[in-house]
């Protein structure tokens, strides 16, 4: 039996809004069973559309894997949590859907010869005048300062982009506009990316149903249901949804990528995310920063109150955005409200950054100045 007529189960069927991310719960100590449960719910669902008996193996192993990370975390054996996860992403092995390079990146949709841009937002009034070295990563001497998050730990920042001001906006907690400050980015693409960028209805992407990608498909979304929860229980220290998460940040650096793409966990549903994937790009330092900065262009950050206050004549730009330049629908809200992006002021916005850095003279506009950020020439 040929690969197409052995998986003609990855159709329509499959799609169960159960597995729509984020998975949303109220209590940290609720994790664990609450993802035991989504994963057996994943491998229920797919025997009943009548999965072969490969697929159901890879989603059994994973599932039974994944849990055993957890609870080697929860007992103190990190080392071994973390041997488990990087076993298992050395098993997803470098499918196109999995692992390329930047700019070939199937986690942000587009033409692949189109320009990629990316946001990086910092809040505070805007008489800080961040520029564009303040919008990096934190430097080696500031290290003590890098907290918990789900791509990074304590002492082992990322640097956190998104494909919109708007994913930036959601990740900073909504901020105020007075305190909203973002910058443009550019990245030369050459930078090698983990895709966990994928979802319950990307059927598109599975080549029409060539059994290789199907099952780095599978792969990937048992460690997308598991690194997509987000728990409302307040003050806390120590946080569930992020031990895979940051294992799978590990195991990539231990692999050689230099970063991990994934849908906002912020948006009311993954639905709504394709102008809020972020990409998390890894800090190795080396002195003060990370060879990473040699390779972006920055620009100095626009506060956005102070871009809704200008004149229309100043605000009023066209630039080609790859975020709403293709064929996806890129909406953003809920169910109940919806509204294309192209019809907000962040985009708009994004579309301002852009084409003012584009317009820039004393060699400071992003064609004329070269890849590395000004003022980390110490690196």
């Amino acid at each position: 039996m040929n690969d197409k007529n052995r998986l003609t189960w990855v159709n329509n069927n499959f799609i169960s809004k159960e597995f729509y991310a984020p998975f949303i719960i109220e209590k940290d100590i609720d994790y664990y069973e609450d993802l035991s449960q989504k994963l057996k719910s994943f491998y229920d669902r797919a025997a009943e559309v009548g999965a072969d008996e490969e697929s159901l193996g890879i989603i059994d192993k994973y599932r039974k894997k994944i849990l055993e990370a957890l609870r080697s975390y929860y007992r103190a054996d990190i080392a071994k949590s973390n041997t488990i996860i990087l076993n298992l992403i050395k098993k997803i092995g470098d499918d196109r859907l999995a692992v390329t390079t930047l700019n070939d990146s199937l986690a942000f949709p587009g033409a692949h010869d189109q320009e990629l841009q990316f946001f990086r937002c910092r809040t505070g009034n805007p008489s800080n005048a961040y520029a564009a070295k303040d919008m990096v990563h934190l430097p080696k001497s500031l290290r003590a300062k890098s907290g918990n998050y789900r791509f990074s730990i304590p002492g082992n920042p990322s640097l956190y982009l998104a494909n919109s001001s708007y994913g930036c906006w959601i990740e900073t907690g909504f901020p105020a506009e007075i305190d909203f400050n973002v910058s443009p980015v550019l990245l030369d693409g050459s930078q090698k990316i983990f895709n966990l960028a994928v979802s319950i209805s990307q059927f598109f992407y599975l080549n029409e149903l060539e059994s290789s990608r199907v099952r780095t498909w599978l792969k990937l979304m048992m460690l997308n249901i598991a690194t997509s929860y987000r728990i409302k229980e307040c003050g806390r220290t120590f946080k569930s949804e992020y031990i895979i998460s940051q294992a799978v940040m590990m195991a990539c650096k231990k692999l050689g990528y230099d970063g991990v793409a994934y849908f906002s966990k912020r948006v009311t549903n993954e639905v709504f995310a394709q102008c809020a994937i972020n990409l998390a790009l890894f800090v190795n330092y080396k002195k003060e920063y990370s060879d990473l900065v040699r390779h972006m262009k920055v620009d100095d950050a626009f506060n956005f109150s102070v871009y809704k206050n200008l004149n229309a004549s100043a605000t009023h730009t066209i630039y080609s955005l790859r975020s709403v330049n293709n064929g996806l629908v890129t909406n953003i809200g809920s169910f109940d409200r919806q509204y294309a992006y192209r019809e907000t002021v962040f985009l708009k916005f994004d579309q301002f950054l852009f084409e003012s850095w584009r317009k820039k003279t004393n060699g400071k506009s992003k064609d004329q100045i070269s890849w590395g950020v000004p003022g980390t020439e110490n690196n």
